[in-house]
């Protein structure tokens, strides 16, 4: 009888962390899929519902992005002091009630609320929460199972547009929310019974365990040690540089392609192709990851994503799909490795404190770029000049992530 308990808990500790791994890509394609980029396809129509200028319609975004800013902090301390399964519960509750209650809105100031509450869903059950989740249920495979888990915040982007645009055309904007509600609530019963915060919890063991799992956690640097070192203030900055130039692209790529004569569909297509292709990316980069150093690799992706910029704000029709992915493929990938480099740079000990404050400065780009970009498109008469301007943003962090490796090397303390 003991020796057939042993190996139920061998077997089911060898599948379980990959349905862990699978659970935090589902949650990662709805919280990621519907709190920024998806969203994008509503905006001709609440422009002309609420008469908002770009900047103006733009600024909720900013919201959503200040709000994730001002509690990503404390969220990491919370996940590190109760467990991130209540984190993300309640994340999945306010997407919920945000979903349900944006077909009601009737005015700016209801909008930015609804907005306040994606910030909150965003804070409690993003990439922050779901990497540290992830990442306590495997030692090896790691960078295979994060690759997985995040491309779910592709493969929302990728999923949502066309339906979104179908069901704005059959249904209205406002019913189109109203269905998109159930999405977090099903899965967020879905967490509620089927997830465990830990190995420990759940009465198993890690992936590939090869040391006790209390060890396992433990490992690293505590946050203290963390912040007196060069790489943490290093990969902050690039992590602000990097996400005020993607999410402004992304969160105006739909308008911008409308600019250049596409029409409503094509254009949210093409924005599903995008981030069919940072799935892919996220797939590639992080198989790569476990066998080759990936401090060279994310450089290599950032270049790739300076030059999707460029060809994008080349304004030619010809070059719109290949900068598209090329900077799709290289997004995946920079995006994957931003965790990995955190994890690896660092070890769970603090993973909380120490994901939270990088992602505290990836938010502060994120709220910045949408805003920046729309109204730099007002001022230019086009997105020609912010994509340049993009470009040498994205640019200056590939050269400051050379540092990385030079800095694992020789960390000073």
């Amino acid at each position: 009888m003991e020796q057939t308990s042993t190996l139920t808990q061998t077997y089911t500790s060898r599948y379980y962390p990959w349905l862990i791994a699978g659970s935090g890509l589902l949650i990662l394609v709805t919280i990621n899929g519907l709190t920024t980029s998806s969203l994008s396809v509503f905006d001709e129509v609440l422009q002309k519902e609420f008469g908002l200028s770009r900047s103006l319609l733009k600024s909720r975004e900013t919201v959503t992005y200040a709000i994730s800013a001002t509690f990503i902090l404390f969220s990491g301390i919370l996940i590190d002091r109760i467990g991130v399964k209540r984190l993300l519960v309640a994340g999945l509750t306010f997407m919920t009630l945000a979903l349900a209650g944006y077909g009601y809105a009737q005015s700016l100031a209801f909008l930015y609320f609804i907005h306040v509450l994606l910030g909150l869903a965003y804070v409690c059950a993003g990439s922050v929460a779901v990497v540290i989740l992830v990442s306590a249920w495997f030692q090896e495979k790691r960078g295979l199972a994060l690759g997985i888990t995040l491309a779910g915040t592709s493969l929302g982007s990728a999923i949502f547009p066309p339906i979104l645009t179908q069901l704005i055309q059959t249904q209205g904007w406002r019913q189109a929310f109203h269905w998109l509600a159930f999405v977090p609530f099903v899965l967020l019963i879905y967490t509620a019974f089927l997830v465990q915060s830990t190995p420990e919890k759940a009465g198993l063991e890690p992936y590939g365990r090869k040391f006790p799992e209390k060890t396992l956690v433990k490992q690293g640097k505590t946050y203290a040690e963390a912040l007196r070192m060069p790489l943490f203030w290093l990969i902050s900055l690039c992590g602000f540089l990097t996400f005020l130039g993607i999410v402004g692209i992304v969160s105006n790529l739909f308008l911008h392609l409308r600019n250049m004569g596409y029409g409503s569909p094509e254009a949210a297509w093409t924005l599903s192709f995008y981030f069919a292709l940072a799935l892919i990316g996220k797939f590639i980069v992080s198989f790569l990851s476990d066998y080759v150093s990936v401090y060279p690799l994310f450089t290599t992706c950032l270049v790739g994503l300076m030059l999707g910029a460029l060809g994008l704000a080349s304004f030619s029709r010809d070059l719109i799909i290949p900068s598209v992915a090329v900077a799709a493929l290289s997004w995946g990938g920079v995006f994957t490795m931003y965790n990995v480099l955190i994890v690896r740079s660092f070890g769970l000990k603090a993973a909380g404190k120490i994901n939270g404050t990088i992602s505290l400065f990836e938010n502060f780009g994120s709220l910045t770029g949408p805003w920046v970009m729309g109204w730099l498109s007002e001022q230019y008469g086009s997105y020609q000049y912010p994509l340049f301007l993009t470009a040498g943003i994205i640019g200056f962090a590939a050269v400051v992530s050379i540092f990385f490796f030079r800095l694992t090397l020789h960390p000073k303390h």
